[in-house]
C-alpha cells in the first residue's frame, strides 16, 4: 500500500501536495480532484476501479493492507499458479520456483467471481449463522442462571419446612447449609457469567466480521476479496473450534443445584452434625444450534469434518535415524517428543521434537509389540509374550506399574482413561487405567494393532490382509481389502475425524481410509519412504504423522494438512 492516503499519488510524484478524494486499488494510490479526469481517460487506467476515499477507509484493515504487488519483484500480479496456489508477476513465471509449472491462469479469470464464489458465500452465511448460534447460547446461559436462582429458592423453602419440625439445636447446622448453598450457587453463577462475558466478546467479534464481509462486498476489489478469503476463513475456523470445545467440554452443560438429605434428620433424637450438602451437577448440553447447510448435522457437537481424504496432504518436517533394526511401533507425545519401540532386542528410544536422540530405555519387557502415549511423562507397552500392560516413566526410564491382562497382546491404544488391547486369542478388551476393570468389547478375529475413535474401533486382521472397523458393541461397520492399493498391512492410527492411516509393508506405502471405509488415498509411496514401513502414529493436536521403517529404522515426521 501507499504510505499515506492523504495526498494524491500523481501530484506527490511532482512534489505537489493535494488531498486525495478517490482511491485506485489498481494504482495503489490516491487521486485528487484534478487528477480524476485524466486517470479515467488514460488508456492505461481507464478501466481501473476507484472508490471514494472515505468509503475505502471502511474496508477491514487486513483487506486494505493486502499487497497487490509481488513482494519479491515489486510488480503487479498477472497470473495464478494452480500447482502452488500462488499469485505470480511476470518475473515470477521465469523464476526457479515456477519455471516448470504448467497450469498458469490469468489473474482476471481467477478473481472475477470472488465475491460470488462458494467460499466467500459460505463465509458470509457462516458468520450470520454463528451470530444466531451465539445468541442462542447466551439465552441458554441466562436461562441457566434463572433456573439456578429458582432452584435456590425452592431448596431454601424445603429446608425451612424441615427446619420448622425440629428444635433449636438445628439452627446452627441450618445456617451452615445455607452458607454452603449460597456459595455453591454463587460460584456456579460466577463461572457462567464469566463464560457469558467471553461469549459477548466473541459475539462482538462476529458482528465485526459480518460488517467486514459487507464492506468487502461493497468496496473491495476482486483481488482483495480473493486474497482476504483465507484470512476470513481463519477467523471463522477459530470461532468454530471454540464452539466445538464449548459443546464437548463443560462450558455449555446445564448447571443444576440440589441437595442430599441427611438420613439422620428422620430420627431427631440422634446426634446430627450437618444439615445436608449442596450438589452442583453439570448436565450434558442439549442445545440445538442452527445447521450450517443441508446435509450437515443439527448439533455442533456432531459436526463431521469438512475435508475428505482426497484433500489430505503431507509435508515432510524432518527425517530421523533411530538406529533401530526391528521396529514394532511408535507414538508422538503431546509435547512433540517421539517414542519408537524395538521388538527384539526389546527397548524404547525417546527423541526430541526436532528428532534429536534423548535416551534408550531397556529391560522393560521382552518383545515389545506396541506402545501407546498416556501423557508427556508416561507411555504404556504390551508384549507378545507377557500377560500385562506396563506403564513406563520416560524420565526415570523405569516401569512403575503393571496391569494384568490374562493374555499377551498384539495391539494397544489409550483413550480417556482406558486401554483397548488386541489380545492373543482375538478378543478386543477394554482395560481401565485406574480400576483395571476389564470388559470384552467384541471381535472373535485374531487382531493386531488397534486404534479407536469415539465409539469406533479399528484393527488389523492378523490372518487376512484386511482392516476392520466395528463399534464397541461388536457390530461390524466395514472391512477394507484392496491388494491393488496396499499389501501386508502393518500398523494403523486414526485422526480426529475418524480417518484411518494404514501402513503397507509389502507395498511399501501409507494410505488413508475415510471414516466410513468408502474412500482411500495413497499418501506416501515407496519412493517417499525408501524402505519397508512398519510403525505409524498420528497426533491430532500437533497435526503430525510419524512413520518408521522396520529394519533400517529410518523415521519420517510429517505435518498433515486438511485443505
Amino acid at each position: 500500500m501507499a504510505s499515506s492516503f492523504d495526498h494524491c499519488g500523481i501530484c506527490h510524484s511532482r512534489h505537489i501536495y493535494k488531498p486525495s478524494v478517490l482511491w485506485c486499488s489498481d494504482c495503489d494510490e490516491g487521486l485528487c480532484q484534478d487528477c480524476i479526469e485524466h486517470h479515467s481517460l488514460s488508456k492505461a487506467s481507464r478501466n481501473h476501479k476507484t472508490v471514494p476515499l472515505d468509503e475505502y477507509h471502511k474496508l477491514p484493515s487486513f483487506i486494505a493492507n493486502i499487497n497487490l504487488h509481488c513482494g519479491e519483484h515489486d510488480e503487479k500480479y498477472q497470473l495464478f499458479c494452480k500447482e502452488h496456489n500462488a499469485m505470480l508477476c511476470r518475473k515470477c513465471v521465469i523464476s526457479e520456483n515456477h519455471v516448470e509449472c504448467k497450469v498458469l491462469v490469468p489473474i482476471e479469470d481467477v478473481i472475477q467471481n470472488a465475491k460470488t464464489s462458494v467460499a466467500f458465500t459460505e463465509i458470509e452465511s457462516s458468520f450470520q449463522e454463528m451470530k444466531e448460534n451465539l445468541k442462542l447460547i447466551l439465552e441458554d446461559r441466562q436461562k441457566n442462571i434463572s433456573s439456578l436462582s429458582d432452584s435456590k429458592q425452592k431448596l431454601q423453602s424445603e429446608i425451612s419446612a424441615i427446619r420448622r419440625q425440629i428444635n433449636q439445636h438445628l439452627d446452627k447446622i441450618q445456617d451452615h447449609f445455607i452458607v454452603e448453598l449460597n456459595k455453591a450457587v454463587e460460584n456456579s453463577t460466577q463461572q457462567i457469567q464469566s463464560f457469558i462475558a467471553s461469549l459477548k466478546k466473541t459475539q462482538k467479534e462476529i458482528d465485526e466480521c459480518i460488517e467486514d464481509v459487507e464492506n468487502i462486498k461493497k468496496y473491495a476489489t476482486n483481488m482483495q476479496t480473493f486474497l482476504g478469503i483465507k484470512l476470513l476463513e481463519t477467523k471463522l475456523n477459530k470461532t468454530e473450534n471454540d464452539m466445538q470445545c464449548w459443546t464437548e467440554g463443560s462450558s455449555l452443560g446445564l448447571t443444576v443445584v440440589s441437595y442430599k438429605m441427611n438420613s439422620l434428620l428422620q430420627n431427631i433424637s440422634n446426634e446430627i452434625t450437618m444439615f445436608g450438602k449442596p450438589i452442583v451437577d453439570i448436565q450434558l448440553c442439549d442445545l440445538a444450534l442452527h445447521r450450517k447447510k443441508e446435509g450437515q448435522a443439527q448439533l455442533i457437537v456432531s459436526l463431521e469434518p469438512k475435508d475428505s481424504v482426497e484433500h489430505i496432504t503431507l509435508k515432510l518436517k524432518t527425517k530421523i535415524k533411530t538406529l533401530s533394526n526391528n521396529v514394532s511401533s511408535c507414538c508422538i507425545l503431546p509435547c512433540g517428543k517421539m517414542v519408537v519401540s524395538n521388538y527384539h532386542p526389546s527397548y524404547l528410544k525417546l527423541f526430541a521434537p526436532d528428532g534429536k536422540f534423548e535416551k534408550k530405555i531397556k529391560n522393560i519387557m521382552p518383545k515389545i509389540y506396541d506402545v501407546a502415549c498416556v501423557d508427556n511423562k508416561t507411555v504404556a507397552v504390551v508384549s507378545s509374550e507377557e500377560e500385562n500392560i506396563k506403564l513406563v516413566n520416560l524420565k526415570s526410564g523405569k516401569a512403575f506399574r503393571s496391569i494384568h491382562t490374562d493374555l499377551p497382546s498384539h495391539g494397544l491404544t489409550y483413550i480417556k482413561g482406558s486401554f483397548i488391547i488386541a489380545s492373543d486369542e482375538g478378543h478386543l478388551l477394554e482395560v481401565g487405567l485406574e480400576d483395571t476393570k476389564t470388559n470384552i468389547i467384541g471381535s472373535n478375529v485374531v487382531s493386531s494393532y488397534v486404534s479407536s475413535f469415539k465409539d469406533k474401533i479399528y484393527y488389523k486382521n492378523q490372518y487376512k490382509d484386511t482392516v476392520v472397523c466395528q463399534n464397541k458393541n461388536g457390530d461390524l461397520l466395514w472391512t477394507f481389502t484392496d491388494e491393488t492399493v496396499i499389501k501386508k498391512i502393518r500398523c494403523i492410527t486414526v485422526d480426529e475425524h475418524g480417518n484411518l492411516f494404514v501402513v503397507g509393508g509389502e507395498s511399501q506405502n501409507v494410505i488413508i481410509i475415510s471414516s466410513d471405509g468408502t474412500k482411500h488415498k495413497i499418501l506416501l509411496s515407496e519412493t517417499d519412504l525408501c524402505g519397508v514401513p512398519w510403525a505409524i502414529n498420528y497426533n491430532s493436536d500437533l497435526k503430525s504423522l510419524l512413520v518408521v521403517n522396520e529394519t533400517d529404522g529410518q523415521a519420517f515426521l510429517y505435518s498433515v494438512y486438511y485443505s
